[in-house]
């Protein structure tokens, strides 16, 4: 991994209490990687002899469906560590990774992620955190798609686009992902998701310039997402 003052190092989750990262002392044994827009970065079914260790960039998680569809399951960006279900259960993974802006890491090998989890409890914790936060984000879409309606959903991705892109000092966050993607994201077609983005518009919650989206009132924006709104035409 990079050396301890890196400042997406200090971002992650698996430090030790003194704040170095977990994995420095393995540093040698680390193999750097970079995938850049639009490449995979591991598919389903694939049997993983490590851990990929996103220190940069953006990838989006996905399922391959009988329909010939990719649904999209979450987006994650730096401080995320892939592949440690299908590393703890010795399974083939089930999902697929796809890196929406460059990635970039260390890989870790699977010996070594075994040796800490059997020799630093703090160690396990944070791997046992993780796993609950994974489990929680995945209980919130089940009830998301299954409770809340289009315009819920989208508004609850709109305000999760500053955590992954950037706004400019207008504002502005420039999309990274296409209009199918972030349809695929919310469960919904992409007309539908062109036809709410509009609506947000019109109601002067976001602004659109080409592939750039500001929001103009997350407020308006929160209370749909919370329910407090249901009248959205």
């Amino acid at each position: 991994m990079q050396p301890q003052n890196s400042v997406s190092c200090k971002q992650c989750p698996f430090q030790s209490p003194d704040q170095t990262c977990f994995f420095h002392d393995f540093t040698a044994e680390l193999v750097p990687f970079q995938f850049e827009s639009g490449a995979i970065i591991f598919s389903e079914k694939k049997s993983l002899n490590g851990i990929y260790c996103i220190q940069e960039g953006l990838c989006q998680i996905g399922k391959n469906c009988s329909n010939g569809r990719n649904q999209i399951i979450e987006l994650l960006s730096s401080g995320t560590l892939l592949g440690i279900r299908s590393i703890l259960c010795e399974d083939r993974t089930n999902l697929m990774a796809k890196a929406i802006l460059p990635v970039r890491g260390r890989y870790l090998p699977k010996k070594i992620f075994f040796d800490l989890m059997n020799a630093n409890p703090v160690f396990s914790l944070r791997v046992t955190m993780a796993l609950a936060s994974y489990l929680k984000r995945s209980d919130n879409k089940i009830v998301s798609f299954g409770q809340k309606t289009m315009y819920q959903r989208v508004a609850e991705i709109v305000l999760e686009l500053p955590q992954y892109f950037k706004p400019d000092s207008n504002g502005y966050i420039e999309l990274k992902s296409t209009r199918e993607d972030m349809a695929n994201l919310a469960g919904i077609a992409t007309e539908s998701l062109i036809r709410i983005l509009s609506c947000y518009k019109q109601k002067k919650w976001i602004a659109l310039a080409g592939k750039r989206l500001k929001i103009e009132q997350p407020y308006r924006l929160q209370q749909l997402a919370q329910g407090h709104v249901l009248q959205v035409d």
